[in-house]
């Protein structure tokens, strides 16, 4: 049984990946550049898990696709298919470049509906398995920051909810993240309202509900709370937010 992590090289999907390896289990990890995943591949192998690593940008996501699926053995059953992965752009307040813009829906949409397209197949043969998206509280409501990046993952969730309905019945637990702040990369450096959640913390807590949970979940859950406000705002008084 293989679990699939696409986006492994840092942040929380680096904490999900060191998590399952931990377990000693069969991962294959993807990222974009092969000297990320080098040292974090030997350190799970010395604790016993079995590793293959897929360096690949992710915009090319008809190529990754491929060549995870190629990766696999024709016998090979997928215990979890994993999205931790994301990108943001500077400037991205509606005025992106289309090749700037393209590039963001290639990796925070196209990505996971590319693999998983592949893949889903042999999932349903199997009747078992999970698939976890991950989102954003930044797509709660349209916003003008971020206005690409939110757009894309506002678009994952919804193909997650098409996932869940399609696969549920048939034996396949899918399950939809939407992060809130997250101490990484992505929020280095900035000036948050909110606090930043220690990835480790929020992968343990993934980890736990992966094949027992499906449908949408908050991480911090507290950020469910603070959604429903948001999207409860009249225009009037959301228009004057700046975040």
């Amino acid at each position: 049984m293989t679990w699939i992590v696409v986006g492994a090289s840092a942040g929380l999907g680096r904490a999900i990946a060191e998590s399952l390896g931990r377990e000693g289990r069969s991962l294959v990890l993807v990222a974009g550049d092969e000297r990320d995943l080098a040292p974090l591949s030997a350190d799970l192998e010395v604790a016993g898990a079995r590793i293959r690593v897929i360096a690949h940008d992710a915009a090319d996501h008809a190529g990754l696709a491929s060549r995870i699926a190629e990766s696999l053995s024709p016998e090979e059953e997928i215990e979890g298919l994993l999205f931790p992965v994301g990108a943001m752009a500077p400037g991205d307040d509606g005025t992106l470049s289309p090749k700037e813009a393209e590039r963001l829906v290639r990796i925070n949409f196209l990505c996971a509906t590319s693999i998983v397209g592949g893949l889903l197949p042999r999932m349903l043969r199997q009747g078992k398995g999970v698939i976890a998206g991950f989102g954003s509280v930044a797509a709660v409501r349209g916003r003008s920051q971020n206005v690409v990046y939110a757009a894309s993952k506002r678009a994952l969730e919804s193909y997650f909810e098409s996932l869940r309905h399609l696969g549920e019945g048939r034996g396949l637990s899918v399950v939809f993240y939407t992060l809130g702040y997250l101490d990484t990369g992505l929020a280095y450096g900035k000036r948050l309202l909110f606090p930043k959640a220690d990835p480790a913390r929020v992968a343990g807590r993934v980890r736990r509900e992966l094949g027992r949970e499906s449908g949408g979940r908050y991480e911090p859950r507290w950020w469910g709370m603070l959604a429903a406000v948001v999207r409860r705002l009249p225009w009037f008084v959301f228009r004057r937010l700046r975040f």
